[in-house]
């Protein structure tokens, strides 16, 4: 049993911690260090003059407010009301402005926000070292340990490191935030305020963490009353230790109640507000089955390939916890510090347990818990940490290096693949859809019914997304939402009932084959079909591989497959299409072409020869999987033409274990425009 008369008598960091700590300028160099890294896994983003959509849009709507030091609200949430406070949105504002808008260092808004979200990361990253070098005295291990921290995180999901979708920005503040509460075990008030800081961060991020925090706290005053009964002055609830450090805890107290001012401020302006909107959430959850929680905790101790050292950490640091048992008192400081930390990884994995029972509404969506993958990857490191210990001072420090260096080396590895959601971070042709709805006649905000068919309502919510903050980026606020609308496109982008009544109004749904009752779509581009309200169908004008599939038959030649109903896909990496004479064609030739692009990851390049010359190249990916793409046939359309489509990157579903189908599909084709210009 613990012998509490070894407990420091102050709650500051003991004299053999402290001494020989590093400098501000050595946490400083650190912190360049890992900026100059991290920037070095994004540089092909940071220099892509990017246009956003999905998600990262319906930030940027939110950051244009946040740049003008207007915005009060969080990140918005898929069940329908904004999180409690815009503290990361003002970090990538941060970034938004500095390093594009007034230092032009990158060469678009939104690369910007991506160099924000290295500053923010970078910034946890160092403080997780500082935190944990409380602990270990000395730094090289300290450096370890957050090394193994950042490839535990990188190997469960690599894009923690290099992207900035909200449910990855928690992960590193979470860590922060798990290490310093731990020294509350032992009555130690020297971490509080990165605490509420960190606590801060992810209070703004996200209401759950206001429960969850609450669990660890728990969880950490009931083992600091187990560990300090016979000790009262570091027993935190009793009178002695509040009047020891009255100023630590309203210091604390203070920096955790200016994160909550903005929640405050809405709640008080829009009364009952975003808190009685999370009541009524947590009111209508019903919960989930214990035994289905804990394997949803189960999840992140995959650690992606190294799972097997995640469930040993567990024996493995029982095992070292009982051998320093029994080590001498000059291991004290580092024993009770390890401890500490093991008790506050207990009290995370409770606290997310409990998420998992009655706060999560459903367990198939794992990305809501993704931050706790901090924790058995800080489990691991604690072990290390441990054995690194016990090889003694110089040993360790050399093993701790090797390993660091190891750590780093595997991180850099992982990180040469781009984020899972980089094709929501580039999307030129969003461009293109703002120029042709600014160019429409008429006054007034546009008006915009969205398709709520949820087969295809990620292409349509998030490329609205897009247009939305990138017109507001050129100070025009071009549309309005209504049907369809969702707190992620804002409340102030909601029409007005007198906007539906009068202004011009569209369909928007996702380009999809020729619909002979809809017509031609008035507006067709970025993966987007727009039809005018009340105005009469445009003519059809398209021979469809549905209606006509004997013609297409005799027009197909090598490289396509079997026709399937309403289209044919080619098979491989060249296809060809044969058309006869025709004096009355034109110039410009159509084709109403689809894509096999089974993730996000994938892109697709068809390029288009007319008779041996350059016709055209279409590109496809996860946001764009349909194209109407038209080929320059030459001076001499009306002749026959020989079409060549080379595709640079057919897949086949066999290869995602979609289905056993091992053809390589490229591009899918619907139909042929009949009468081009």
């Amino acid at each position: 049993m613990l012998d509490t008369r070894e407990l420091p008598r102050s709650g500051t960091l003991s004299m053999s911690a402290a001494r020989g700590a590093p400098s501000l300028l050595t946490w400083a160099v650190l912190f360049l260090l890992v900026v100059a890294a991290l920037v070095a896994f994004e540089w092909p983003m940071l220099r892509n003059v990017n246009y956003e959509v999905s998600d990262f849009a319906a930030n940027s709507l939110l950051i244009q407010d946040a740049k003008r030091l207007h915005l009060i609200y969080g990140n918005y949430s898929r069940v329908g009301f904004n999180h409690p406070g815009p503290a990361i949105l003002y970090v990538l504002a941060f970034g938004e402005l500095v390093f594009h808008d007034w230092l032009h260092v990158v060469p678009s808004a939104f690369s910007g926000q991506l160099l924000g979200g290295i500053l923010y990361n970078a910034g946890w990253m160092v403080l997780v070292c500082a935190l944990v070098r409380r602990i270990t005295g000395t730094l090289l291990p300290a450096l370890m340990f957050t090394a193994l921290l950042v490839l535990g995180a990188a190997s469960s999901a690599y894009s923690i490191i290099n992207g900035i979708w909200f449910p990855h920005l928690y992960v590193f503040p979470y860590a922060a935030m798990v290490i310093a509460i731990a020294p509350l075990v032992y009555g130690r008030t020297d971490t509080l305020t990165p605490l509420a800081v960190s606590s801060g961060f992810l209070i703004n991020g996200h209401a759950s963490f206001m429960p969850m925090l609450g669990v660890i706290l728990i969880v950490v005053l009931v083992a600091n009353a187990i560990v300090t009964r016979r000790d009262r002055v570091h027993r935190i609830l009793s009178r002695a230790w509040f009047g020891r450090h009255r100023g630590d805890v309203l210091m604390a107290c203070g920096i955790l109640f200016l994160f909550l001012v903005p929640l405050l401020i809405a709640t008080v302006t829009e009364w009952p507000g975003p808190l009685w909107d999370y009541i009524k959430f947590g009111r209508g959850n019903k919960g989930n089955p214990p035994l289905e929680a804990l394997k949803f905790v189960g999840i992140y101790w995959r650690l992606g390939q190294a799972s097997m050292w995640a469930l040993l950490a567990v024996p493995l640091f029982a095992v070292l916890l009982a051998k320093d048992a029994k080590a001498d008192a000059r291991q004290s400081d580092f024993v009770r510090g390890t401890r500490a930390l093991a008790i506050a990884f207990v009290a995370a994995t409770l606290a997310v347990l409990y998420y998992a029972k009655v706060g999560v509404d459903d367990l198939h969506q794992d990305y809501v818990a993704v931050f706790y993958y901090a924790v058995p990857a800080m489990c691991v490191a604690l072990v290390v940490l441990y054995a690194c210990r016990l090889m003694g001072k110089r040993a360790g420090n050399i093993a701790a290096a090797v390993l660091a260096v190891a750590a780093l080396a595997g991180t850099a590895h992982v990180e040469r693949a781009t984020p899972m959601y980089e094709v929501f971070y580039n999307q030129p042709g969003v461009v293109g859809l703002y120029d042709q709805l600014h160019a429409l006649p008429g006054d007034g905000r546009i008006v915009l019914d969205l398709d709520p068919d949820m087969r295809t309502w990620g292409v349509v919510w998030g490329n609205t997304l897009g247009l939305q903050a990138y017109a507001k980026r050129q100070h025009v606020d071009l549309v309005c939402i209504n049907e369809g609308w969702h707190i992620s496109n804002t409340r102030p982008a909601r029409c007005r009932p007198e906007e539906v009544e009068h202004n011009r109004r569209y369909y928007v749904q996702q380009v999809d084959a020729p619909n002979v009752a809809r017509g031609e779509p008035d507006i067709e581009t970025f993966g987007l079909a727009l039809y005018r309200k009340g105005a009469p169908p445009r003519p059809f004008a398209y021979l469809t591989v549905k209606d006509a599939p004997d013609a297409f038959r005799q027009i197909l030649g090598k490289g396509w497959g079997t026709i399937e109903g309403d289209f044919v896909w080619t098979d491989g990496h060249v296809a060809e299409i044969n058309l006869p004479a025709d004096p009355a064609r034109g110039r410009m030739l159509t084709l109403d072409l689809g894509s096999f692009v089974p993730n996000g990851e994938i892109r697709l390049s068809v390029q288009a020869f007319a008779n041996g010359r350059p016709a055209g190249t279409a590109h496809f990916n996860f946001i764009e999987i349909r194209h109407r793409f038209t080929l320059d046939l030459g001076p001499e359309p009306t002749a026959p033409q020989h079409i060549e489509l080379k595709i640079d990157n057919p897949t086949s579903p066999k290869q995602f274990d979609l289905s056993p189908d091992a053809r390589l599909l490229g591009v899918s084709l619907y139909g042929i425009r009949k009468d081009n210009p």
